[in-house]
């Protein structure tokens, strides 16, 4: 991965596009996404919202994907396939994945936001055969060190990393409401003939393939649609609870895609496990099955069980009387959970951030 992501280098012998604008004195800095695994459309998550959130904001933001087609302006960030596409004086660096620091090098009085997104282990499965020294924690301390800010998405997160950084900041995922909260027709693909019973995002070795077999097997009147890749590693479990036949995987779909899906489900559902990493895990999907009015059933992960609005259940039994609460709600109900929702805005979510760098006069180019 780290071999991979920092062979972009080379492109730095390329000359700089004039497409890349100066900012002056008093301007707020360029926000730059250095390049990972995530692209812009693909599997939208917490990243692209907060970068989103930083244009709203008022800064210039870009976004280095070196699959990209070519630049690009996409919901007010530019997205750019190289680091000679962006701006490289007194920028933010936005960063999620801490082997990425030898790239602050490129750039001349960076300001480096820090986010850890979720639990460090969620890249051990990813790193068996990556040497020690280019590990996700291998690099974290140091970035830690480094770091104008630290943000950490969930309190039991916060907990873990306050010795570390005893000014981090914990901003909580959130929500675009007025993408998932706008009524949208439902996709083609979504099956007919019984209540929907909806997920989407990721499905991979957190996911309860357990619980969710016990549940669509005491209801084969309901359809238990799941959006979204499946991890290779789990691809036989997929398969087998497919084989109920009131299980359905459509597959990984567009990000632009997503809030129609969500309007689909009548009930939408996080099968997730509890375990040391997803106790740390404040799901994204929480929150936008809320600002799209539809009741939403979890597994009792912290975040969840402290959220208002959302029910938790970790036997099928109770999960069954969860969902089947949640298709009974009233408009009244589907109301109240777009307002709890609205809170969650992402613009909301990102404001102490953009307080703290005020705060530490680096929101501007000096």
């Amino acid at each position: 991965m780290l071999d991979r992501l920092l062979g972009i280098k080379a492109k730095r012998s390329e000359p700089a596009p004039a497409a890349v604008p100066s900012v002056g004195a008093g301007d707020l800095r360029p926000v730059v996404y250095l390049p990972t695994w995530v692209e812009w459309d693909s599997m939208k998550q917490r990243p692209q919202f907060l970068l989103e959130a930083f244009s709203k904001a008022g800064h210039p933001v870009w976004f280095i994907d070196p699959r990209a087609d070519g630049p690009a302006e996409v919901d007010g960030v530019h997205i750019v396939t190289a680091l000679s596409d962006v701006p490289t004086d007194q920028v933010v660096l936005y960063l999620h994945f801490a082997p990425l620091a030898p790239l602050f090098d490129d750039f001349t009085d960076p300001v480096v936001v820090y986010d850890i997104l979720d639990d460090l282990s969620i890249y051990d499965a990813d790193e068996v055969d990556v040497p020690e020294a280019r590990r996700v924690r291998a690099h974290h301390p140091s970035v830690m060190d480094r770091a104008d800010v630290v943000l950490v998405s969930n309190e039991i997160l916060a907990e873990r990393h306050r010795s570390e950084r005893p000014d981090l900041i914990h901003v909580p995922n959130g929500v675009d409401v007025e993408r998932f909260g706008a009524p949208v027709s439902a996709p083609r693909d979504v099956p007919v003939g019984g209540p929907i019973i909806g997920y989407h995002g990721m499905i991979s070795h957190w996911f309860d393939f357990d619980l969710l077999a016990a549940v669509a097997a005491q209801r084969p009147e309901w359809r238990f649609v799941l959006v979204g890749p499946t991890d290779p590693r789990v691809e036989d479990d997929a398969r087998e609870v497919e084989r109920l036949g009131n299980v359905v995987r459509l597959g990984e779909r567009p990000s632009m895609l997503m809030p129609a899906y969500v309007h689909a489900f009548d009930v939408g559902t996080i099968w997730f496990r509890i375990d040391e990493m997803t106790r740390g895990v404040t799901p994204l999907k929480m929150f936008e099955y809320l600002a799209a009015g539809v009741p939403c059933v979890s597994t009792p992960l912290p975040a969840c069980v402290a959220q208002e609005g959302v029910a938790t259940a970790d036997q099928a039994d109770a999960f069954v009387e969860a969902i089947g609460s949640g298709l009974q709600a009233e408009e009244a109900e589907r109301d109240r959970l777009r307002e709890i929702a609205a809170a969650s805005d992402w613009s909301a979510v990102l404001a102490p951030a953009l307080e703290r760098l005020g705060e530490l006069g680096r929101d501007r180019v000096g």
